[in-house]
C-alpha cells in the first residue's frame, strides 16, 4: 500500500500518538545507554583511584595490643550504632596510635567535644564519642578513608581545605600545606609543637602530618601474638656491665648550654663495636639512616603498646616490618646525628611519634 494512501486512511491523531510513543521509547533508550556509560566510567575511575588502596586496608585486621583488644565489643557496638561497622578494625588501629589502650580517653576524643586533651575519664565514653566523630568525618569526606583519618587528627576544617584545594582528596603534601598554614595562624597560642622531625623540617607543626601512615601501619596483620609475645621482663639494651651517662629528664644541653628535656637514657659504649640489642620481642616499625638528630635509629613496637627507640647507631642490622626477638642485635653503638661521642640514646615511647616518651628507667629495672 502506498505511504500516501496509508497517511490518508489513518487519522492524524493516531499518527501523533504513534510518533509520541516512538519518541518516548527513543529517549528512554538514550537514558539507559548514558547510565550504563556513566556506571562504566565511574567503575573504571574507582579502580584507578589511589583512595581504593586505603579502603582495601580497612578490610584487613588491626594489629593491636591486648589493652586495645579488650575494647573490641565496645567498638563493634558503637560502630553499629553510628553506621560504620565495616570500619571496626580501622577504629581499633586508630586507638593504637592515639593511646595504645594505655589511657582512659582511649580514642583521645575529648578534643572533638571542645574539651582539653584527656578530659574523658571513661573508656566507653571515649569510644562512643570517637566513633561518632569518625562517622561524621567519614560522611563529610564522602567516604574518602585517608581524608577521614587525617581529619580525625586535624579537625573537619581539613576536609573543607581538601575540597577547595585538591578536589576533595587526601594527599600527604596537602596535609603538610594545611598544617603549616594552621601553625602560622595559631603558634602564638603556644599550644602546638613539632611532634615529628619531619614537622620541624617543613614547619608543619599543627597536628600530626604523619597520622595517616601511622594509623595504617597497624593494619598489616592481626593481634600481636605468637613469636612477638612479650617475655614479661625487658633486658638492658647493652649486655654485661654498663655505664649510664645521662638520665631521663631536664638537663643542660651539651650543645648550647640551655636547660632542655632529655627524652631518654644514655649509655656509654664502644663505637662500631658494642652490639645494641632488643629489650623484648617485637616488630620493627621504623629504621632511619641519619636523617635527624637521632642519627641512625630504630624503633620497635612491643605487644604491650609501648615502643623502644635506639638512637645514634653506627650500623643498622634490621629492616622495617621485621619481627625481632629479645636480645637480638638491632645494630652497633655509634655517634651519628647530634652526638658528642659514642653512646646509645634509649627511649620508651607510648606512640610511634616524637615526644610521646616516658621514663625508661622503670622498664629497665633501674
Amino acid at each position: 500500500m502506498p505511504w500516501s494512501l496509508l497517511l490518508q486512511l489513518v487519522p492524524r491523531k493516531v499518527w501523533l500518538w504513534l510518533i509520541g510513543i516512538a519518541m518516548a521509547l527513543f529517549l528512554l533508550q538514550m537514558v539507559l545507554f548514558a547510565s550504563a556509560i556513566t556506571t562504566l566510567i565511574g567503575f573504571q575511575k574507582n579502580h584507578s583511584n589511589d583512595q581504593v588502596k586505603s579502603v582495601d586496608v580497612v578490610n584487613g585486621t588491626a594489629q593491636v595490643s591486648a589493652a586495645v583488644e579488650q575494647y573490641r565489643p565496645l567498638f563493634e557496638e558503637y560502630a553499629a550504632k553510628y553506621g560504620v561497622s565495616e570500619y571496626v578494625e580501622l577504629l581499633m588501629a586508630k586507638t593504637m596510635q592515639e593511646s595504645g589502650g594505655m589511657l582512659d580517653d582511649v580514642m583521645q576524643s575529648s578534643e572533638s567535644l571542645g574539651l582539653p586533651p584527656n578530659s574523658i575519664e571513661d573508656p566507653e565514653r571515649s569510644i562512643n564519642v570517637g566513633v561518632r566523630y569518625f562517622s561524621n568525618m567519614l560522611e563529610k569526606a564522602g567516604g574518602d578513608v585517608k581524608l577521614t583519618i587525617q581529619a580525625y587528627n586535624f579537625g573537619g576544617g581539613f576536609i573543607d581545605y581538601a575540597n577547595d584545594h585538591n578536589n576533595g582528596e587526601y594527599s600527604k603534601e596537602l596535609a603538610i600545606e594545611f598544617s603549616r598554614m594552621k601553625y602560622q595562624e595559631l603558634k602564638h597560642t603556644g599550644l602546638y609543637s613539632c611532634i615529628r622531625p619531619e614537622s620541624a623540617a617543613t614547619g608543619a607543626c599543627y597536628g600530626d602530618i604523619g597520622y595517616v601512615e601511622a594509623v595504617l601501619s597497624y593494619m598489616k596483620g592481626g593481634v600481636v601474638e605468637g613469636e612477638i609475645e612479650p617475655t614479661g621482663d625487658w633486658v638492658m639494651p647493652i649486655s654485661g656491665s654498663f655505664i649510664q651517662t645521662s638520665d631521663y629528664g631536664m638537663r643542660i644541653d651539651p650543645f648550647d648550654g640551655t636547660r632542655t628535656m632529655h627524652r631518654g637514657i644514655d649509655f656509654a659504649c664502644t663505637n662500631a663495636v658494642t652490639p645494641i640489642r632488643v629489650v623484648d620481642n617485637g616488630q620493627v616499625v621504623s629504621v632511619r639512616n641519619g636523617n635527624s638528630g637521632y642519627g641512625n635509629s630504630v624503633i620497635i613496637k612491643h605487644e604491650s603498646g609501648l615502643y623502644s627507640h635506639y638512637a645514634h647507631l653506627y650500623s643498622l642490622h634490621v629492616t622495617e616490618g621485621e619481627v625481632v626477638q629479645q636480645k637480638e642485635a638491632v645494630g652497633k653503638c655509634g655517634t651519628t646525628g647530634n652526638s658528642t661521642g659514642p653512646h646509645l640514646h634509649f627511649e620508651v615511647l607510648t606512640k610511634n611519634q616524637y615526644r610521646s616518651d616516658i621514663d625508661p628507667a622503670p622498664y629497665l629495672g633501674l
